[in-house]
């Protein structure tokens, strides 16, 4: 239903310029790779995308999650809002889930105007704006941001809600303002500096607010709601999702000024943990986005202690991570401030693996056989979650160099300690998938076959002459041909056959007269390898029915390939 209410080059539109390129079709360069003349195709009348140069494709749901970051029912969500669609609770038991995460999305974005108009109002004169000054951000940053401020007030914010027809329920699931024992309402947030925390669709999940008084607690957060998951959010990703995806590499800082401080100066590939330790799902989520992770944390002790901790949930994630720790205990807003943006980039160039980063950190234990004993074992624990075996070797020789063990010993130790912990060898599916090649003539002749359905019915009949075949080819032409009102792609669950259907739906190449003869040339061509295969069958039968002495079973079996074999020729004389 909301596929269908959708149109995906309104969607995909809203976010990279499309060109038309004719019969349907418009054309564009592509949003997931570096390139300088468009090979990124979309299909209005398949509602379906391509591109040509890194051969990703999908329809409007893949679209969001590939751009965006997004899980499918995030993607499904953000379609269903703007089209107006409500979705049904996913567990059941109604639409109130549903209805509450639709308020406290507009509570979110009510929530953000008020505190950034806010901290303009009175000709910007209050707390929030001095306590700015102070940090040196540009006003770019500021706006791009949301940053704002509430007052010391109890009620300010309790009260604009309400005049804006904001439901009492609504605020105190949202967790901006709670209730205290006498029943009066109040808000959370009070003469702090308010940072909008967004999730991968753009909504405002939560805040974060800095003290700007002489409250013991700085920093504060809101609490966890229907629409905030801590520990499945990260600050700032939302607006540095396409430095983020240009550059395949992300620097991860602890605070909010840390990040605003590094998008100040340039470096826009950043995302911030908020302050509080970095969790899986965060690192999972980061994943969608880069491939390199450099960890850049304060220097000093708790710093170092939450880079170490940091690595093995990263590289446990699928990604490359590197490590910066900052000097004289800075963090980097401080290092840019006092030294720039060149000299932190400098810094990162030189960032060590986290192998060579973590015998740093822990040196003097280096010193001892015990402890280089003990850092391997660490370490041997990191590594083996790494799923990519060229890269897990690789960093088995980094430990034997980096803590001067003997590299064969060393490598022999790090299998022997898996076996003891019952680690199994890295299974297939879990190593990282490689790009699915698309067959050029299989993509012709279905594309051709969608631009000719009269066809379809007969590729089909051919090909079931030799019976069904375990081929992606094969699964999109059921697609094609049966039930012809749902949508093909939809009934494609292979990767292989999903990419063979985009292909030809953005393959602009017409045949005309030349298409029915390519047609019948390549299903000419798949009932010859079927023959032939069917031919070796018969063959191989038919000696082992000899070596069983079952002489009547051999003359079947003979007889039988001699009929195969003539219609193989009558095949290839055509």
């Amino acid at each position: 239903q909301v596929k269908n209410a959708t149109d995906i080059v309104d969607v995909i539109g809203s976010y990279i310029e499309l060109k038309p390129a004719g019969h349907g079709r418009l054309k564009a360069l592509c949003p997931f790779h570096q390139e300088k003349t468009a090979s990124f195709n979309v299909n209005r009348d398949k509602q379906s995308f391509y591109c040509f140069g890194c051969e990703t494709g999908g329809d409007v749901f893949t679209f969001l999650m590939e751009l965006n970051g997004q899980t499918f029912p995030e993607a499904l969500q953000q379609l269903a809002d703007k089209a107006g669609i409500q979705l049904p609770e996913y567990r059941g038991g109604g639409n109130r889930e549903g209805n509450l995460r639709k308020e406290l999305v507009d509570l979110g974005s009510f929530a953000r105007r008020f505190y950034r108009e806010t901290l303009n109002s009175s000709d910007g004169n209050n707390p929030g704006n001095a306590y700015l000054a102070t940090r040196k951000l540009s006003e770019a940053t500021v706006e791009s941001f949301g940053l704002g401020y509430v007052p010391e007030a109890w009620q300010t914010f309790t009260e604009a809600a309400r005049k804006k027809g904001i439901r009492d329920e609504a605020m105190l699931e949202s967790g901006l303002v709670k209730r205290g024992d006498s029943g009066r309402m109040y808000d959370l947030f009070r003469n702090r500096l308010m940072f909008p925390i967004r999730d991968t669709s753009g909504n405002v999940a939560a805040f974060g607010g800095r003290a700007l008084g002489d409250d013991p607690a700085k920093y504060i957060n809101s609490p966890e709601t229907a629409l905030y998951k801590k520990s499945h959010v990260l600050y700032g990703l939302y607006e540095t999702r396409d430095a983020l995806r240009a550059s395949k590499s992300a620097f991860l800082v602890e605070g909010y000024f840390d990040l605003l401080r590094c998008v100040d100066a340039g470096v826009g590939n950043v995302v911030a943990t908020c302050g509080t330790a970095l969790t899986p799902g965060q690192a999972k989520l980061l994943k969608r986005y880069v491939d390199d992770v450099v960890v850049v944390y304060d220097g000093d002790t708790a710093g170092v202690r939450a880079a170490v901790r940091s690595i093995d949930i990263l590289v446990t994630a699928g990604l490359s991570v590197r490590a910066m720790v900052l000097p004289d205990g800075q963090d980097p807003d401080d290092f840019i401030l006092e030294s720039g943006a060149e000299a932190f980039q400098k810094m990162a160039t030189e960032a060590p693996n986290f192998v060579t980063f973590y015998v740093r950190m822990n040196r003097d234990r280096a010193e001892t056989i015990e402890g280089r004993s003990q850092l391997a074992q660490e370490l041997f624990d990191i590594v083996r979650n790494v799923t990519d075996p060229i890269r897990q070797d690789e960093y088995v020789k980094l430990i034997a160099q980096n803590l001067r063990l003997d590299e064969y010993r060393c490598r022999e130790q790090f299998q022997q300690s898996g076996r003891d912990q019952g680690f199994a060898p890295t299974r297939e599916e879990e190593v990282p998938s490689q790009k699915i090649e698309v067959n050029a003539f299989d993509r012709d002749f279905i594309a051709c076959l969608m631009q000719n359905p009269e066809w379809l019915d007969d590729a089909r009949d051919g090909l079931r002459e030799i019976g069904p075949l375990d081929d992606p080819l094969w699964d999109v032409l059921e697609a094609l041909t049966t039930d012809t009102d749902r949508d093909p792609l939809g009934r494609l669950e292979r990767p292989a056959a999903r990419q063979l259907y985009l292909a030809a739906s953005a393959t602009e190449a017409t045949w005309g007269d030349q298409g029915r003869v390519m047609v019948d040339e390549r299903l000419a061509a798949f009932k010859l390898s079927a023959l032939k295969a069917e031919s070796a069958r018969a063959q191989q039968a038919m000696y082992r029915a000899l070596e069983e002495n079952n002489k009547d079973e051999a003359d079947r079996l003979a007889l039988e390939k001699i009929r195969i074999d003539q219609k193989i020729q009558e095949i290839n004389r055509r």
